[in-house]
C-alpha cells in the first residue's frame, strides 16, 4: 500500500508541535515507515508569514541527506487559505506544487458572508479550489451551501482523522452525498491515523465510499495528479 497525504504539518517553527528541524525529521521518518511515500506540507496561511516554503523544504532534505540510512517521503508544498481572509487582494497565491489547485478552508465557527465571491474569483482566475476541514465546519452540515459549492466546481478533501474525531450521523450522510456528486478528490489526515486497514474499513462502512477507491484513488492517484498538474 502506497499513500500520499496532501495535508501534513512538518515545517519547523511554522507548524504547531514542530519546533525544530530534528523534530521535523522525526515526523518524516515516522511517515515513511508507515507507507506514506509522498506528502504535501500544508501550513495555515497565517502561520507562514514571510517564510519562503521551498527553501525550508530544501533545508529539511539537506539535513536528511546527512544522516545515514535516513529515508523520508517525497515532499511537496502548499498553503491552506482560510476563507475568512480577503483572498481577492492577495498576490502570488501559493498553490499545491505550483499547480492550479489551491487548498482553502471554512472557519470552524460561522460562515463568511462573501465566501462565494472569493471562490468564484479563484475559479475565474483559473484556480481549482479544494475545500478541506469540511467535517468540523458549519458548511459541512449545510446541504444548500454544499450544492452551491458543487455547482461552481469546488472539490473536497476529507480529513479522515477529523471524521473520526467529529463524526456524527449527519457527517457520514454528507460525505455520502459528496461522493454521489463526484466532488471528493482526496483523503488526508493519514499521518495521524495509526491503523490504516482498520481505519479505511471503518470509514468505508460508515460512509459507503468503496475501500479500494479510498486507498488507490483518494490516497494515491488523485494526489499525484494534483501535484503533476
Amino acid at each position: 500500500m502506497r499513500l500520499f497525504d496532501i495535508k501534513t504539518n512538518i515545517l519547523p517553527r511554522i507548524d504547531p508541535n514542530c519546533d525544530s528541524i530534528s523534530e521535523s525529521l522525526s515526523f518524516l521518518r515516522y511517515f515513511k515507515q508507515r507507507n506514506l511515500e509522498k506528502i504535501c506540507s500544508s501550513p495555515n496561511f497565517f502561520d507562514v508569514g514571510n517564510n519562503y516554503l521551498p527553501d525550508i523544504l530544501i533545508d529539511l532534505q539537506k539535513e536528511a541527506s546527512k544522516l545515514e540510512n535516513f529515508d523520508i517521503p517525497e515532499i511537496f508544498s502548499s498553503v491552506i487559505y482560510p476563507l475568512n481572509t480577503n483572498l481577492i487582494e492577495f498576490d502570488n497565491l501559493i498553490t499545491v506544487n505550483e499547480s492550479n489547485f489551491i487548498i482553502c478552508k471554512f472557519p470552524t465557527f460561522g460562515v463568511p458572508l462573501n465566501f462565494y465571491e472569493k471562490l468564484r474569483y479563484l475559479i475565474n482566475n483559473n484556480y481549482m479550489p479544494i475545500i478541506t476541514n469540511i467535517v468540523h465546519s458549519p458548511v459541512g452540515k449545510n446541504q444548500k451551501i454544499l450544492n452551491d459549492l458543487f455547482e461552481i466546481g469546488c472539490l473536497f478533501d476529507i480529513d479522515i482523522y477529523d471524521f473520526f474525531e467529529f463524526k456524527n450521523k449527519k457527517t457520514a450522510k454528507i460525505i455520502k452525498y459528496m461522493e454521489n456528486q463526484n466532488s471528493i478528490i482526496t483523503l488526508s489526515g493519514l499521518n495521524k491515523i495509526t491503523e490504516f486497514e482498520k481505519s479505511f474499513e471503518r470509514f468505508s462502512k460508515q460512509t459507503g465510499v468503496d475501500k479500494d477507491k479510498l486507498i488507490y484513488k483518494y490516497c494515491w492517484s488523485n494526489p499525484n495528479l494534483i501535484v503533476s498538474n
